[in-house]
C-alpha cells in the first residue's frame, strides 16, 4: 500500500511539474487588467491605452483592460499591487517615479521592492518650466534674476507638493541662491490655466505644457532633460544653465510580487514589440514622450538607485514626514 501511495503521489506531482510549461505559454487566457493611477484622457491613460492596444497581438489577443484610480498622489495602483500575495500577470499598474519617492515622505501602503515585480520601463517624460508667451521673462536667467531681486514672490504653480516638478525646482533654487513661491495645485490643468490667465509665473511639470508652447502660447525657458528636446530644440537644459540636475520621469510596467518568471518574459516581450512599432513612435511623437527602455533586472537596479537619489532630495529639501 505504501508503495502504491508512493507511486501516485510521484505521478502527480510529475503532472504538476509538466504543467507549469504548459501554463506559462497559454499565459494569458483571460483579460489583463492594468491601473492607471490617474484620470482617463490624460498622459498616462492615454499612452497606456495606446501602448496596450499595440501589445495586445502578442498576448493572445486577451483585452487589456483599463481601470482608472486616480488621486492618494497616483499611488492608488501600487498599493493595490502591494496587497496580491503572489502575482499571476492579470493585474498590473504603471510604474512611476513617485513610487520610489513617495516611502520617504510619508506612510504608504508598500514596499517598492519587496511588494513589487519591474516588468518593463516604456518612456520617460521631461520636465520643464514654462511661462505664458507675452511674459517679460524671456529666459530661465531672467526668472532667476526676478527671484533674486524680489525673494519668494516669483511663483511657479506645480501638481501637489512632493512631486517631481516641485523637487527639481527647489533644487533649481538652492543651486542658484534663490527663493521661488511654490504654489500647489490640484491637477496639470490648473497649473497652465493659472499661467495662462496670469495668476502665477510659470508652471514646472511634464509635458502639460507642451501643446501650448507648440500652438505659441507658452514658452519653455528650460527642460531638465539630458540635452535638448527634438520638438523644442531652442529651450536650454539645466546642464547647459550649469545645474548638475537630469530628471526624466519614467513610466513603465509592474505587477505583485511573486510573479512567475514565464508570465514576466510574456508581459516584458509583448511589450517590448509593441514599443518596436512605427505606431509606438507616432504614441511618442503625440504626446512628447522618449524612449526609455529597460528589461525586468535593469529596471529594478534604476529603480533602485532612483529610491536612493530620491530619499537624498527629500531629506536635503526637508520634506520627509514629521514624526
Amino acid at each position: 500500500m505504501t508503495t502504491r501511495r508512493l507511486a501516485l503521489q510521484g505521478i502527480a506531482c510529475a503532472a504538476a511539474a509538466s504543467a507549469l510549461p504548459l501554463r506559462a505559454q497559454t499565459f494569458p487566457s483571460k483579460p489583463i487588467t492594468v491601473i492607471v493611477p490617474a484620470t482617463a484622457g490624460g498622459l498616462l491613460d492615454s499612452y497606456m491605452r495606446g501602448v496596450a492596444r499595440l501589445a495586445q497581438p502578442y498576448l493572445n489577443n486577451q483585452a487589456i483592460v483599463i481601470e482608472n484610480k486616480p488621486g492618494n498622489s497616483l499611488l492608488f495602483g501600487a498599493e493595490a499591487i502591494a496587497r496580491v500575495e503572489r502575482g499571476d500577470g492579470y493585474l498590473l499598474t504603471q510604474a512611476l517615479q513617485i513610487q520610489v519617492r513617495m516611502p520617504h515622505m510619508r506612510a504608504v501602503g508598500f514596499d517598492p521592492f519587496k511588494d513589487f515585480t519591474w516588468i518593463i520601463s516604456q518612456v520617460g517624460s521631461p520636465f520643464g518650466v514654462a511661462v505664458k508667451a507675452d511674459s517679460p521673462l524671456r529666459t530661465f536667467d531672467d526668472l532667476v534674476a526676478a527671484a533674486r531681486a524680489r525673494p519668494g514672490t516669483v511663483s511657479y504653480a506645480t501638481v501637489g507638493v512632493g512631486n517631481g516638478g516641485h523637487l527639481i525646482m527647489e533644487e533649481a533654487a538652492a543651486l542658484k541662491g534663490v527663493q521661488f513661491n511654490m504654489i500647489p495645485v490640484k491637477g496639470s490643468t490648473e497649473g497652465i490655466q493659472g499661467v495662462l490667465g496670469g495668476h502665477y509665473d510659470c508652471v514646472v511639470d511634464s509635458v502639460s505644457w507642451a501643446p501650448h508652447v507648440a500652438a505659441g502660447k507658452m514658452r519653455l525657458l528650460m527642460q531638465f532633460g539630458e540635452g535638448r528636446l527634438k520638438k523644442f530644440p531652442d529651450a536650454p537644459s539645466a546642464k547647459e544653465l550649469g545645474m548638475n540636475i537630469v530628471y526624466t520621469s519614467p513610466i513603465g510596467l509592474i505587477g505583485p510580487k511573486h510573479m512567475d518568471p514565464a508570465v514576466v518574459k510574456t508581459l516584458h516581450d509583448a511589450f517590448r514589440k509593441a514599443m518596436d512599432t512605427p505606431e509606438h513612435q507616432e504614441l511618442l511623437d503625440k504626446f512628447d514622450l522618449f524612449p526609455l527602455y529597460r528589461n525586468p533586472a535593469d529596471f529594478e537596479r534604476a529603480m533602485r538607485e532612483e529610491y536612493e537619489k530620491e530619499r537624498r532630495m527629500v531629506v536635503r529639501l526637508n520634506l520627509q514626514q514629521k514624526q
